[in-house]
């Protein structure tokens, strides 16, 4: 049985260029399929960029402002933040570290893999 890489889309919104690369270097030394989008402006944006790549999971790197009505737009997708300050995010990390631990969670829930009998 062939092993599906959990797929995560890394966005930056309001936070300079190249604020999620360590985060995605992170998630790719564990065996996770990471797409950096890069910085995105709007919600819109990180919409069209989900719809094009079909995730697994949406990471959002976010300084003061955070994109409204993500979790209601995309509702086949899991979505975390990283920031500082209150979110709206349902998952939401101060730190890159612990959202990069909370993707391995996921992704041991969610990644096909053989059963124990198969091992």
């Amino acid at each position: 049985m062939t092993r599906r890489l959990l797929r995560v889309v890394l966005a930056e919104f309001g936070v300079e260029e190249g604020a999620s690369v360590a985060l995605g270097r992170a998630l790719r030394d564990d065996g996770v399929e990471v797409v950096y989008a890069g910085r995105l402006d709007t919600a819109e944006q990180l919409v069209r960029t989900v719809e094009q790549e079909d995730p697994d999971i949406l990471g959002v790197v976010r300084g003061e402002s955070e994109p409204e009505g993500l979790a209601e737009t995309l509702p086949g997708v899991l979505l975390f933040a990283v920031g500082n300050g209150p979110s709206g995010f349902e998952n939401a990390f101060e730190s890159l570290e612990k959202a990069a631990n909370w993707v391995s969670g996921v992704r041991s829930h969610t990644v096909e893999t053989p059963s124990d009998r198969v091992r």
